[in-house]
């Protein structure tokens, strides 16, 4: 026996298949199935996809083979429960939060729209702030500069294997160091 929120709404799920369950969601973001009445369904959880709740479903295909397909719980909140402007074509969550998929936390929007929203998010704000690791490679300008200099020095004893070791770097990088095929840029 399911229990209803106060004003909550049930709408069902409009699918491409004919399946043995039907299936409905709120507009408290809420997701059931049911044979034929919506009181005598029960609450799913639904699966996840990147933090998003989903409808996951199989259907049969006419030539036998079995396919699995999943729609998006707050997509089909927005088609069911939100007006739809023409020009706006995706659904965003104002708070920003994956699963919060109540209506009110729902508007339609362009695309353009939501690029925005997104750029507004705090996680990618704080995304934003947090120094990027490993991008910079393993030698700057300095350490080249140094490396050429050993490398290039007539009086040298070390071998270039133990210099590539120093620099933490390979052999090969080593090798394209010094006949500038990488770091050319730098002259010494």
């Amino acid at each position: 026996m399911l229990k209803l929120y106060p004003s909550e709404i049930f709408k069902e799920v409009p699918m491409d298949a004919t399946l043995r369950k039907r299936y409905a969601v709120s507009n408290y973001g809420r997701l059931i199935s049911y044979t034929n009445e919506f009181f005598d369904g029960r609450e799913l959880k639904g699966g996840r996809a990147d933090g998003y709740r989903t409808l996951d479903y199989r259907i049969t295909l006419p030539d036998g083979k079995k396919k699995c397909k999943y729609l998006f719980i707050y997509k089909l909140v927005g088609q069911l429960f939100l007006p739809k402007e023409e020009d706006h074509t995706h659904v965003i969550h104002l708070d920003y939060v994956r699963d919060n998929d109540q209506v009110s936390n729902l508007k339609w929007v362009s695309r353009v729209d939501m690029l925005a929203h997104g750029q507004r998010s705090p996680h990618v704000i704080a995304a934003r702030k947090i120094p990027r690791l490993g991008i910079t490679g393993k030698l700057n300008a300095t350490q080249v500069i140094r490396l050429k200099k050993l490398i290039h020095d007539p009086n040298r004893k070390t071998r270039l294997k133990i210099i590539a070791k120093q620099f933490g770097i390979s052999e090969m990088q080593l090798h394209r160091i010094k006949s500038g095929e990488n770091w050319s840029h730098i002259v010494i």
